[in-house]
């Protein structure tokens, strides 16, 4: 019967979905995408509840009964990437781009809505609430953090959550589960070195801050290789450099930038010390002043395994065993992990690619699209996963 509902729905995803991508709206200023998202939900019969956690919106269906809650999580900001994927549906907001498929996860979870609020039997097999979580300001902006303090994961209080992800490096059809870690945490660092300039052709009248930072540079690397277990997962990469302004002219001043990315959270806080010791004692030994900035990204998203493995049964069920990958975690960074912070759940990768359409270009580029087969795919699994939940629930407790 879904697979049915979902036929006919196939036309009605691609619309929704184009609409979303030509109309992309920044971080915290999905006005138009959060309006529109709430009257969809609306019309399906749910409570809605819109500027939550600033932009965002939540649909909640009851069912028959009294019982458990499940969530389901889209993120709706786009990304400010000038688009250049030729398509009719294209951005007609210039410069900014849905780069990074929200367009579809939202589509998909408000396909799943619709299912259910037009399937009188579906609904009868949930045995208690269903949230659908539209949320702003994923791509940098802790939106996710922002909800839950807005209490998302409240009244009723939410019991498992899950967020598919467009992955353009599987084929369309394929599904990805991350059993444990999945995605690094992001954290920032600006070293400022104050040395004492001089004239390039006097050096011992200096107090050198480019030495000092030629140096750190080289010995940052020294955090992971070798204060770190190579299983655990640490990538600290230098990203910008400044410092001079002639050839002759030694500076006063040099700035290091980077990034740290860790996928436990005892290896961030050991590289964040270490970071910080590396410099105060180098500079110590070089006589010049330095200071860290560090600006706290997202945590590191670790599922849950037990509905990890849930969501790899449901997918095999619709697309195959040989379809449903576990994959090794990957070292960008996605706010879902505030969620799975606070409650048990589980990100997962629908595969996107269709080499032979010339679709397969990466996440945040100009020309990323998507196979929109995809969309019934994304949503005959949330429907699978929901109706599962309340007929046999993962061992969660």
């Amino acid at each position: 019967m879904v697979r049915e509902a979902l036929t006919r729905l196939d036309d009605w995803l691609k619309e929704v979905r184009r609409d979303f991508h030509r109309h992309p709206e920044l971080r915290f200023q999905e006005q138009r995408t959060a309006a529109r998202v709430a009257e969809y939900l609306k019309s399906f019969g749910m409570e809605v509840q819109d500027g939550v956690g600033g932009t965002g919106v939540v649909g909640l269906c009851r069912g028959e009964a009294s019982g458990e809650t499940v969530a389901l999580r889209a993120d709706m900001d786009a990304l400010p990437i000038r688009e250049e994927t030729g398509v009719a549906y294209a951005s007609c907001n210039q410069g900014v781009m849905h780069a990074c498929g929200h367009d579809a996860h939202m589509t998909m979870v408000l396909g799943a809505a619709r299912v259910i609020a037009e399937s009188s039997d579906l609904r009868g097999r949930i045995r208690g609430q269903v949230k659908f979580i539209f949320q702003p300001g994923e791509e940098g902006g802790h939106g996710a953090r922002e909800m839950i303090a807005a209490g998302v994961l409240e009244n009723p209080r939410v019991d498992l959550v899950v967020a598919a992800h467009m992955a353009p490096l599987l084929p369309i059809g394929t599904v990805g589960i991350y059993l444990r870690e999945a995605c690094a945490s992001a954290d920032a660092f600006e070293i400022r070195l104050i040395g004492k300039g001089a004239h390039a052709a006097y050096p011992h009248l200096s107090r050198d801050p480019i030495i000092v930072g030629a140096y750190l540079i080289t010995a940052l690397q020294s955090i992971a290789s070798r204060n770190v277990d190579p299983t655990k997962g640490l990538v600290m990469s230098v990203t910008r450099v400044q410092g001079g302004t002639a050839t002759n002219i030694i500076p006063d001043e040099m700035v290091i930038a980077g990034t740290i990315r860790a996928l436990h959270r005892e290896v961030r806080d050991l590289a964040s010390t270490r970071l910080n010791d590396l410099v105060r004692g180098t500079c110590e030994a070089h006589g010049i002043r330095g200071t860290v900035t560090l600006s706290e990204g997202y945590p590191p998203m670790v599922n849950h395994e037990a509905v990890s493995r849930f969501v790899a049964e449901a997918a095999r069920e619709l697309v195959g065993e040989d379809r449903v990958l576990f994959r090794q975690p990957k070292f960008g960074s996605e706010d879902f992990s505030y969620f799975l912070e606070r409650c048990p759940g589980a990100g997962f990768d629908l595969g996107c690619a269709n080499e032979a359409l010339g679709v397969s270009h990466m996440l945040h580029t100009s020309r990323f699209n998507v196979d929109e087969r995809v969309l019934p795919l994304g949503v005959e699994i949330y429907l699978r996963l929901i109706e599962r939940f309340f007929q046999e629930p993962p061992g969660i407790k």
